[in-house]
C-alpha cells in the first residue's frame, strides 16, 4: 500500500483488519510499526461507521452526564428526562436525542443524528480504504479519566442491526445478519473485531477467503474448541460468554406458531435476540452460558411448544461422510488439524465441520477413512419436507379411522345393533383423538402452561374435546338405560380432526412449494470438472470436494459450479438467473464467473475462489432469508389482530351456546339434554370453523415468494419493510454518475499548466496519478485508468484525505495539493474550465497551492435502459429527480436527454445537500426512493424511505446501507416497484379474505341464518377454505420481467 494514507494515531487492536490480537501493553509499543492501511483484503465498511456512531453517541451522553455530576443542573422534569432519554448537543455540535433504558443506561444503538454525523465524517475513509476503527480508538483513547481515576467506559455493546429510528422512518439491519450475530463483540480498547459489524472483508473482494487469516502459526488444538452449532465470544464488560445458535424447527404452521416459539425462548433466562422464521422453519438465539446452557434452553422451549429443535452451523464448511462405527470412533478421537467436529446425523452418516483454509475436502475424506455420503436436501427444504411427511401421515391415519365412523353414523345398518355401532365408534374416535394429541393438544396445553397464552390450536382443542366429551357422556348414559334426544356424535370429532389436518397438510405443502419455488440454492451445481495440474487430466468430481485454488474446466453450455476467476478461454455467460439481464456477458482471462450462471458456447478454465455453500448463491440466499426474518410493520398489525382472535371467538362461542340453550328450552320447549346437545353442536361449529391461519399466513407467505421472485430477477431485497413502502413511492431520486450513466467515464480532454513551485522536469501526470489512484470515485478512477497506462510513476504524497462531494486533499513537498470539482477548488472562473463546462464535460481539476496544475475533461454515456426507465416512471405519475455532485452543464445535459424537469435536476450536491433534499421531500409527505452506486451516496440512501444501490458485481450484495441491491441495472427499479405493488395487493387481499371468511363462517356456524348453517362435522373444512385463497394469491405472483 502507498504511504500516502493518513497515519493512524492508535493501534488497530484485536482482530481488526485481520491483524493478530494485541494487548494494551503491546499496542502502544507497536504503534510505530503499524501499516498505514488495513490489509488489502480487510477494509471497513458502512457497518463500521454505525459502530463508531454508537461509540461516539455513548461518549457524548457520558460527557454530558459527567459535566452535570454534583450539580443541580436540571429541573425535576429534566432529571426524569435524563433517566429515560437525552436531548442535547455533543462536542461536535450534533444534536443528541435518544432513549435510555429503565435504569438510565445508554442503549446499544446510536441516536439518529450521531449516525448521520458519522456517515458524513467517515465516508471519506471508505473511499481511501482507511481503517475507521483505528481513528475511533485513537480519539477515544484521549478521553479523560473519571472521578475514580479509571477510564470511563467507552464500549457500548454493538447491536446486531443499527436502527435509525424516527428520522429514517425505518429499521436497517446490518448486512449479513446471520453472520453478524455469530461473533457479536464490544468495541473496546482491549480488542476489537470487525466481524461483529456483519461484513466479511475477504469475501467482499471475491478472492480467497483465507489469504489474510492464517499468517501466523496456530495451535492445532484451538480449532477443536469451536462447536458445530455455535461460535462463542466473551463480553469483556459483562464478563459473560454468549453463544449464537441457528436452529431448524419442525412443527410450525403459521406466524402464530413462530410467536409462540419466540415467547418460549424469551421466557428462558439467559436467552436473547430471538428470531423465528416459520416459512423457512429456522430460528436464531443468543445464549448466555453463564446463566443457562444451550441444551437447557432447547429443552424448555421444546417443552413449552412441542416443536422439534435441531441446531446447525452456518460458519464452518460441512461435509457428510459414511463411516463405520470403529472408523468413526477412531476419527472422532483424533480429529485432524482444521476439523472442528464430527457428529452422527444418520445411521453410519456423520456430519463433519472443518475449516477449508486449513484442510481440503478431498484430504479430509482420505484421512477420515470413510467415503462421501449422498448429498442431503437443503436444510430449509428438508425441514419443510419432514413437516409435510408428518402431517400427511397423521392425515392419512385419521382418514382411515374416521371413514368407518362416518359410514356407520350416516349409513343404514339395521343388521348391526345400535350399541355395537356406538362401541366401534367410541374405539375408533378414541384412536383419532389420540392422533390429535401431538398436533393439537400438546402445543396448545404447553403454550398455556409455560407461556401463559392461548395458542391458535386451543380453538381446535376446545371444539374436538367438547364433541368427543359430550359423545362419551352420552354413550355412558345410553348404556345406563337412559333415552337421549341428541345421540352421541363421534363422527363430529373424528371428521373435525381429519379435515383440520387436511387443511394443515395443504398449508405445509404450500409453504414447501413457496420456498422451493423461489429457492436460489437450487442453482448450485452438484458436480465439477476438476483439472489435475500434474497430468493435465480432467475428472468429474462431487462439487463438495472442491478446494481453494483448484482449477476447474467449465464446458460449453454448462452451469458454473462456484465462483472462480477465468485463467484461460473466452466465452459469453448467461447471468440472467441472478441479474435479470437476458444478454450474455463476455468473460475473458481475469474475469470473474459466478456460481449458478450458465456458460455459453466457449470453454473456460478457471481457478476456484469460493467454495460451494459459501459462494455468491449462498450470499444472496442468506440475504433473502434475512429479509424474510425481519418483520414489517404490517405484520405487527396482523399479530395484534391475531392476539384478539381467540378471546373473541371463544366469547362468540359462549354467546352462541347460551343463546341456543335458551332457544331450545324456552322457544322450542326441547328437553334439557336435547337443548344442551343442540347448543354444544352450534358452539363446536363456531370454534372449529374459525381459522386464524389465513391471517397468520397473510404476510409471511407473500413475503417469501416476493423476496425469492425479486432475487431471481436480480433484485436483492434486504429488509421486509421495502415491500410495504415500495408501493407508495411518489418520488424517485437518482444519482447521475454511475447510476443514470455508465460507471466508466472517458477522458476526452487534458490540460497541463506550468507551475512555478515545481522543479523543472517534474511529471505532472505522476503527481496526478498518485493523487487519484486509490480514490474510489468514478471520476478519479477514470483518470487513474488513463494515467496508469502511461510511463509515469506515482510520487510520494502526504496526508491524503478524501472530502466527500468535493475531492481529494493532500500535501506534496509541503505544498497544498488538491483535486476535485472546480467550485471547491475556486477555479470555476478559469477560461479553460468555463470552455469545458460549456461542452457539458465532467471536470477533475488539480491545483497546487491554489493555482491550476491540470484539468481533465470527462464524458459519460447514459445507461442503455435509462430513457425507458425514466419514461415508464413518468407514465406511472412518479416524479423523477437527479442529484449529482457534477457541474451544472453536465447534469442539465443528462436531464434534457431524459426529459427530466430542470427544476428536479440539481448539480454540485454534496452528500449533506442530497440528504437535505430528500428530507425536504419527505417533510412534504412524499415517499422517496433514492438510487445510487457509491459510498458517497450512503447518507442519501439511508435517508430515503427506500434506499437502493446499483451493484456492478455480485459481491456488492454484502455491502452498503441500502435496503435493496440491483444486480441487473436500472430496469430493476421498475421490477422492484412491480414486486412491491403485487405483494402489497396480495397482503391486503389476504387480510380482507381472512376477515370476510371468519365473519361469515361464524355467522353460518352459529345459526344466524335460519336455512343455511355449517354442521359441526364439516366445520373442519374451514381450515382448507380459509387457507386456499391465501396460498393461491402468493403462488400466482408474477415474475420480474427480464430486461433486454
Amino acid at each position: 500500500m502507498s504511504n500516502s494514507a493518513e497515519k493512524p494515531e492508535a493501534e488497530c487492536l484485536g482482530d481488526c483488519c485481520g491483524h493478530a490480537q494485541a494487548t494494551p501493553s503491546t499496542a502502544a509499543s507497536s504503534a510505530s510499526t503499524l501499516p498505514q492501511y488495513c490489509d488489502q483484503d480487510e477494509k471497513c465498511d458502512e457497518a463500521c461507521i454505525k459502530a463508531a456512531a454508537a461509540l461516539e453517541c455513548k461518549l457524548a451522553c457520558e460527557t454530558a452526564t459527567k459535566e452535570c455530576a454534583g450539580q443541580d443542573c436540571h429541573s425535576d422534569a429534566d432529571k426524569l428526562e435524563e433517566k429515560h432519554g437525552h436531548a442535547h448537543a455533543n462536542a461536535d455540535g450534533h444534536p443528541h436525542d435518544h432513549e435510555h433504558d429503565e435504569v438510565g443506561l445508554h442503549g446499544s444503538e446510536a441516536c439518529d443524528n450521531h449516525i448521520l454525523a458519522a456517515m458524513e465524517k467517515y465516508s471519506a475513509y471508505l473511499e481511501t480504504a482507511r481503517c475507521i476503527c483505528r481513528s475511533v480508538l485513537a480519539s477515544t483513547s484521549k478521553i479523560e479519566k473519571g472521578c475514580a481515576g479509571s477510564m470511563l467506559p467507552i464500549a457500548p455493546p454493538m447491536p446486531h442491526g443499527v436502527s435509525s429510528g424516527h428520522l429514517y422512518r425505518k429499521d436497517r439491519s446490518t448486512v449479513g445478519r446471520r453472520h453478524t450475530a455469530k461473533t457479536t463483540r464490544t468495541l473496546n480498547t482491549e480488542g476489537h473485531e470487525h466481524r461483529h459489524h456483519g461484513h466479511n472483508h475477504g469475501h467482499d473482494t471475491g478472492k480467497h477467503a483465507c489469504d489474510h487469516d492464517h499468517d501466523q502459526e496456530q495451535d492445532p488444538d484451538t480449532s477443536k474448541e469451536r462447536t458445530a452449532a455455535s461460535l462463542s465470544h466473551g463480553d469483556v464488560e459483562k464478563g459473560a460468554t454468549t453463544e449464537h445458535f441457528l436452529l431448524n424447527v419442525t412443527g410450525m404452521d403459521c406466524s402464530g406458531c413462530a410467536n409462540n416459539l419466540t415467547r418460549a425462548f424469551q421466557n428462558v433466562p439467559g436467552v436473547s435476540n430471538v428470531q423465528v422464521i416459520f416459512i423457512n422453519n429456522t430460528a436464531e438465539i443468543d445464549v448466555d452460558t453463564k446463566i443457562t446452557s444451550f441444551e437447557n434452553a432447547i429443552r424448555l422451549a421444546q417443552r413449552a411448544t412441542g416443536y422439534q429443535l435441531v441446531p446447525f452451523s452456518a460458519d464452518s464448511q460441512s461435509i457428510d461422510l459414511v463411516l463405520d462405527t470403529r472408523t468413526a470412533k477412531s476419527f472422532q478421537d483424533s480429529l485432524p488439524y482444521g476439523v472442528d467436529s464430527c457428529t452422527k446425523v444418520l445411521k453410519n452418516v456423520f456430519e463433519v465441520y472443518y475449516d477449508p483454509c486449513l484442510i481440503g475436502a478431498r484430504e479430509l475424506v482420505d484421512r477420515s477413512g470413510g467415503q462421501l455420503a449422498p448429498p442431503r436436501n437443503d436444510r430449509t427444504l428438508d425441514a419443510g419436507h419432514r413437516r409435510l411427511v408428518w402431517v400427511a401421515s397423521l392425515t392419512f391415519a385419521a382418514f382411515v379411522f374416521t371413514m368407518p365412523v362416518v359410514v356407520m353414523e350416516w349409513g343404514d345398518f339395521q343388521t348391526i345393533p345400535h350399541r355395537t355401532v356406538l362401541i366401534i365408534s367410541l374405539v375408533l374416535a378414541t384412536v383419532v383423538q389420540t392422533l390429535a394429541y401431538p398436533e393439537f393438544y400438546k402445543p396448545a396445553i404447553s403454550a398455556l402452561i409455560y407461556n401463559r397464552v392461548l395458542e391458535m390450536d386451543m380453538l381446535v382443542v376446545i371444539s374436538i374435546t367438547a364433541a368427543y366429551g359430550y359423545s362419551v357422556v352420552a354413550f355412558g348414559l345410553i348404556f345406563d338405560g337412559r333415552d337421549l334426544e341428541t345421540s352421541p356424535f363421534f363422527e363430529t370429532s373424528t371428521l373435525l380432526i381429519t379435515l383440520v389436518l387436511l387443511g394443515r397438510l395443504l398449508a405445509a405443502w404450500a409453504r414447501k412449494r413457496a420456498v422451493s419455488k423461489v429457492s436460489l440454492r437450487s442453482l448450485q451445481a452438484s458436480t465439477a470438472m476438476l483439472l489435475d495440474p500434474a497430468t493435465d487430466i480432467t475428472n468429474e468430481i462431487d462439487a463438495r470436494l472442491l478446494q481453494y485454488g483448484d482449477t476447474i474446466i467449465i464446458p460449453p453450455h454448462s452451469q458454473i459450479v462456484t465462483d472462480a476467476d477465468v485463467s484461460q478461454g473466452t466465452s459469453e455467460v448467461d447471468e440472467s438467473m441472478l441479474t435479470g439481464e437476458s444478454l450474455p456477458v463476455l468473460k475473458t482471462v481475469g474475469s470473474s464467473v459466478i456460481s449458478g450462471t450458465v456458460n455459453g458456447a466457449g470453454s473456460l478454465k478457471a481457478k476456484v475462489t469460493r467454495l460451494p455453500g459459501k459462494n455468491t448463491i449462498t450470499d444472496i440466499a442468506n440475504l433473502v432469508e434475512q429479509a424474510q426474518s425481519s418483520k414489517p410493520r404490517i405484520q405487527d398489525l396482523a399479530d395484534k389482530v391475531a392476539s384478539y382472535f381467540i378471546p373473541v371467538v371463544c366469547t362468540a362461542a359462549v354467546i352462541v351456546f347460551v343463546v341456543w340453550l335458551i332457544v331450545g328450552l324456552r322457544g322450542r320447549r326441547d328437553s334439557v339434554d336435547g337443548a344442551i346437545g343442540t347448543a354444544i353442536g352450534y358452539c363446536i361449529a363456531v370454534l372449529a370453523v374459525s381459522c386464524p391461519c389465513a391471517l397468520g399466513l397473510a404476510v409471511p407467505m407473500v413475503l417469501v415468494v416476493a423476496g425469492g421472485i425479486a432475487a431471481q430477477g436480480g433484485i436483492i431485497i434486504k429488509t421486509a419493510d421495502v415491500t410495504e413502502r415500495g408501493h407508495k413511492v411518489t418520488d424517485v431520486v437518482f444519482d447521475k454518475t454511475g447510476t443514470l450513466t455508465e460507471g466508466n467515464l472517458d477522458v476526452v480532454h487534458e490540460e497541463v499548466f506550468a507551475h512555478g513551485d515545481l522543479a523543472p522536469g517534474t511529471d505532472v501526470y505522476s503527481i496526478a496519478l498518485a493523487l487519484v489512484k486509490d480514490n474510489k470515485h468514478p471520476v478519479s478512477q477514470a483518470v487513474a485508468s488513463v494515467l496508469s497506462k502511461r510511463p509515469c510513476h506515482p510520487v510520494n504524497l502526504q496526508d491524503v484525505v478524501s472530502v466527500p462531494g468535493c475531492g481529494i486533499d493532500a500535501a506534496y513537498n509541503n505544498l497544498s495539493l488538491r483535486a476535485g470539482n472546480p467550485r471547491w477548488l475556486e477555479v470555476d472562473a478559469h477560461p479553460k474550465v468555463l470552455a469545458l463546462k460549456q461542452q457539458g464535460s465532467t471536470l477533475l481539476c488539480i491545483t497546487l497551492n491554489g493555482q491550476p496544475l491540470a484539468i481533465f475533461g470527462l464524458k459519460s454515456t447514459l445507461r442503455a435502459n435509462a430513457p425507458n426507465v425514466i419514461r415508464e416512471l413518468v407514465r406511472r405519475k412518479i416524479a423523477v429527480h437527479i442529484l449529482s455532485g457534477d457541474i451544472i452543464p453536465a447534469v442539465q445535459a443528462v436531464a434534457s436527454t431524459l426529459d427530466i424537469s430542470p427544476e428536479n435536476a440539481h448539480a454540485e450536491c454534496s452528500p449533506a445537500l442530497k440528504q437535505e433534499y430528500i428530507r425536504g421531500l419527505m417533510e412534504q409527505g412524499k415517499t422517496t426512493m433514492f438510487i445510487g452506486d457509491g459510498t458517497n451516496d450512503a447518507v442519501a440512501v439511508a435517508q430515503a424511505d427506500v434506499g437502493v444501490q446499483i451493484g456492478e458485481s455480485a459481491s456488492d450484495v454484502t455491502r452498503g446501507t441500502a435496503d435493496v441491491v440491483l444486480l441487473g441495472g436500472l430496469d430493476g427499479v421498475l421490477g422492484l416497484l412491480d414486486v412491491s405493488k403485487a405483494a402489497y395487493r396480495r397482503i391486503m387481499f389476504n387480510f380482507g379474505w381472512s376477515a370476510t371468511y371468519n365473519v361469515l363462517a361464524v355467522l353460518l356456524a352459529g345459526g344466524a341464518f335460519v336455512k343455511i348453517r355449517i354442521p359441526p362435522a364439516f366445520a373442519g373444512l374451514g381450515e382448507i377454505v380459509s387457507v386456499l385463497p391465501v396460498v393461491v394469491a402468493a403462488l400466482t405472483m408474477p415474475k420480474v420481467k427480464k430486461t433486454m
